[in-house]
């Protein structure tokens, strides 16, 4: 069985119970591709390029953080590999060739290279998909969500990862050869963040709570009521940076400031962006509205998917996320 290397019609990996622990299937690496947990979900993930500086790299262990994706609501009629990485065909309409419900996330800018380099270099990234026909991952099981985290762990890392290296010969020939060489990856348990979008931001803030993730990244948060006191207490020493933007029409920006209010009980709106109360560190970037579209209504919802757009892209939400210890 072979991954979905960007390459819509090829199947995906999907690895039975005996091949997560005892089968190791080749996966190139630097590429966005597909795998599937048969009792969980479909995601699609994406592992950093060896770093070699050139040299031939013996087999070893390498190990990186994670970042897990939780993408927002959606009409989801397609692959997850699709819906996180296929844009809008050039010169097509958008019911001929529709694009991916999910490219406005950090699967996408990978997929085109588009991504800052301390994501790419640096993290191990995993965005699980809800399915074909089904809404939003904030409908699923809490315990399921966790359940595909802790099998996707073992499950990368009972795989190997070819590594190619081309050197170009001086023989006058201009003949490549690749050698390939096989090494396996490792989460550092200690280290796994989560970026949630819309929906997904309501669920990182629930997941959060179970205080197995070292850093939060939320994006056009929409819970529109007040967190319970226990929630608040289990968020207190976990890092979080929110985006909004004050032009969101699908979820007002007072949905963040009403939870940075609640991590916060002494700040006051309209105070700094970033608080520091105990060992709690909350982080609030808010949004100022670009042009929102025509008088047609096109731009609905543009401010809602540009603050995920904007996080997705800031390369310092990566090295910040690589600072927490």
């Amino acid at each position: 069985q072979s991954a979905s290397y960007l390459s819509l019609s090829q199947p995906l990996i999907h690895p039975t119970n005996a091949q997560a622990t005892e089968q190791k299937l080749p996966i190139t690496r630097g590429k966005v591709f597909e795998i599937e947990d048969p009792n969980t979900f479909s995601a699609v993930v994406y592992i950093p390029p060896a770093k070699n500086d050139g040299k031939i790299m013996q087999q070893k262990v390498e190990s990186f953080p994670l970042l897990v994706v939780l993408h927002g609501a959606g009409n989801n009629k397609h692959s997850a590999l699709y819906e996180f990485t296929q844009a809008a065909a050039a010169g097509s309409s958008s019911t001929s060739t529709p694009p991916g419900d999910h490219t406005n996330l950090p699967p996408y800018l990978l997929s085109t290279h588009q991504a800052p380099s301390s994501l790419s270099e640096n993290f191990v990234v995993v965005a699980p998909y809800v399915g074909k026909g089904k809404r939003s991952l904030y409908d699923e099981p809490r315990g399921k969500l966790l359940s595909f985290v802790k099998w996707f762990n073992t499950w990368l890392e009972s795989q190997s990862t070819a590594t190619l290296e081309e050197e170009e010969e001086e023989d006058g020939g201009g003949t490549t050869t690749t050698n390939t060489n096989n090494n396996s990856i490792a989460i550092d348990r200690q280290r796994v963040s989560l970026l949630g979008f819309s929906e997904g931001s309501t669920l990182a803030v629930e997941l959060a709570t179970t205080r197995q993730f070292n850093g939060v990244v939320l994006c056009s948060y929409g819970f529109t009521g007040v967190l319970p006191k226990m929630a608040v207490e289990r968020l207190q020493g976990i890092p979080i940076w929110v985006f909004h933007s004050k032009g969101d029409d699908i979820y007002d920006i007072q949905c963040s400031n009403a939870l940075v209010d609640s991590l916060i009980a002494s700040s006051e709106g309209g105070g700094p962006d970033v608080f520091s109360v105990g060992d709690t560190i909350v982080k609030y970037t808010k949004l100022i509205p670009q042009q929102n579209g025509d008088s047609s209504g096109d731009g609905k919802g543009r401010e809602h998917v540009r603050a995920a757009l904007v996080a997705s892209k800031d390369g310092e939400v990566y090295s910040w996320l690589l600072s927490l210890q």
